[in-house]
């Protein structure tokens, strides 16, 4: 297993912790965005919008050091992004001296300094920030973070928790892409065709061009064209991609698919909703998720693609988080009670191979009153219950109705158990309202596995989870 000299704790802390604060005024909370679409004067377009904003911090040495992110929903002009247009300052008000790099669609912020631990800072993004079209942010992005103790840092190395196709899938559409979704914020510059990587093994281990987007926790590889019928692609991802705070994984991941002969023309679909079509006293923490029938391009999956309404079509500032076939909103503050949202998803979401929806899908839910106060629920898993031939080396995930409080979901809460009741070890990580399970070694082929997740998982106002649990099976040796 790969180690780095003098690293030995590493944390990463999102948005969606809406027990930072989230939400509110505009320098309120960690990964504050205003995702009503506001045009320039004269100009006709939209402007671009902020998805999600993290930071991670890694300690070295006894100190703490790290990078401050921000995911946009479109890509930026890359001269606008620099240390005069994203800034950090202390509590104080003292601006943090760093440098300021844009890749893909995120601008990442990288102190000079060590950050002090239980500190917190404020990142901002001017209005000098400007998408490749010329259009501004409508007004200027403000965030507060909250650097943790030393003691808070738990030893992580980076995971992946699933990928699509899964390893030894047949019969894989031609027009597929291939995505990975990691357990915590990458470092973008270690995520591109040199890391991630299809060739065809039955056209003399030729290499598939292509393109790598990369955005919150899910790599897309997009072919430039489709791929050929009947064939057996390896996917590579190499060991040097690494998360925020530098720490690669222990080595190359390697799967194979297969493709058959369906074009897979079909555009993608969304399959699942929670909460579902004309639900109503909704809990006003509740988080909307929309599930897809197949991987989607990570970069298309965000504020300006997943949007949440009420009224006159009045939007809801929130986040969106992506992860295997699943999106995460997030509202920045408490929904209206009594009021009624429309959820969309747009034609500006595209598949992993780059087919965009048919036509927008809309679906609305009602809340209830002030004194609705409903338990979390379980609202998608994966793996699927009693789901069979599922890939041994990918992670469990489970999203939840609304914000959980993040302390509460551990190892002890989330059980997870072989076929003869002995538990497996691993870990828990929480993003966009995602738990994560990450097995310390690969599950075993051909076992069934039971997930039991206990009261004791509560949600960010409190609320315990009914006890809930299912059951899948990992693929045989093939």
């Amino acid at each position: 297993m790969k180690t780095q000299a003098g690293i030995i704790a590493i944390s990463a802390l999102f948005c969606t912790l809406l027990l930072q604060g989230c939400g509110g005024a505009a320098a309120a909370g960690q990964g504050n965005t205003d995702s009503t679409s506001i045009s320039s004067p004269g100009s006709g377009a939209a402007a671009p919008t902020l998805t999600f904003t993290g930071f991670s911090i890694v300690q070295v040495d006894g100190a703490l050091s790290g990078k401050v992110v921000a995911f946009f929903s479109e890509d930026m002009d890359a001269s606008s992004i620099n240390v005069n247009t994203y800034k950090v300052v202390d509590a104080q008000g003292k601006p943090v001296p760093g440098s300021v790099l844009y890749i893909g669609v995120t601008a990442v912020f990288t102190p000079n300094q060590r950050f002090d631990a239980q500190t917190s800072y404020t990142a901002t993004l001017t209005t000098g920030v400007r998408g490749l079209d010329g259009v501004s942010l409508a007004k200027d992005q403000s965030w507060t973070f909250t650097t943790p103790s030393p003691s808070q840092l738990t030893g992580v190395l980076t995971t992946i928790t699933s990928t699509s196709p899964q390893a030894n899938q047949l019969d894989v559409p031609l027009n597929a892409g291939v995505n990975v979704s990691f357990h915590q914020l990458m470092d973008p510059a270690t995520i591109n065709t040199s890391t991630i990587s299809v060739t065809d093994l039955d056209s003399r281990a030729t290499a598939v061009t292509g393109k790598v987007h990369y955005s919150g926790l899910t790599a897309s590889f997009v072919p430039d064209g489709s791929l050929q019928p009947n064939s057996t692609y390896e996917v590579r991802v190499a060991a040097s991609a690494s998360s925020l705070s530098g720490v690669p994984m222990d080595s190359d991941k390697v799967w194979t698919f297969t493709t058959g002969t369906n074009p897979g023309v079909t555009a993608p679909q969304v399959v699942y909703t929670a909460p579902m079509i004309g639900d109503t006293g909704m809990s006003l923490n509740t988080t909307v998720v929309a599930q897809f029938n197949e991987a989607m391009d990570a970069t298309s999956i965000n504020t300006a693609s997943f949007t949440l309404h009420y009224g006159s079509g009045v939007t809801v500032d929130g986040t969106v988080a992506y992860t295997g076939d699943a999106a995460v909103f997030t509202p920045n503050a408490p929904l209206l009670p009594d009021t009624t949202y429309t959820a969309t998803v747009n034609t500006s979401a595209l598949s992993a191979g780059g087919m965009a929806l048919q036509q927008g899908y809309n679906w609305t839910f009602t809340t209830g009153g002030l004194s609705t106060s409903a338990a979390p629920t379980v609202v998608f898993t994966n793996p699927a219950p009693y789901q069979q031939s599922v890939a041994a080396g990918n992670n469990i995930s489970i999203a939840f109705s609304e914000a959980m409080d993040p302390t509460t979901l551990t190892p002890a809460t989330v059980l997870v158990t072989d076929a003869s009741g002995n538990p497996v070890a691993g870990s828990v990580s929480y993003l966009g309202n995602v738990a994560f399970f990450t097995p310390s070694q690969a599950l075993g082929p051909g076992t069934q596995y039971t997930v039991a997740l206990t009261s004791g998982i509560k949600s960010a106002g409190g609320a315990a989870l009914a006890p809930y649990s299912w059951s899948f099976t990992t693929q045989l040796p093939m």
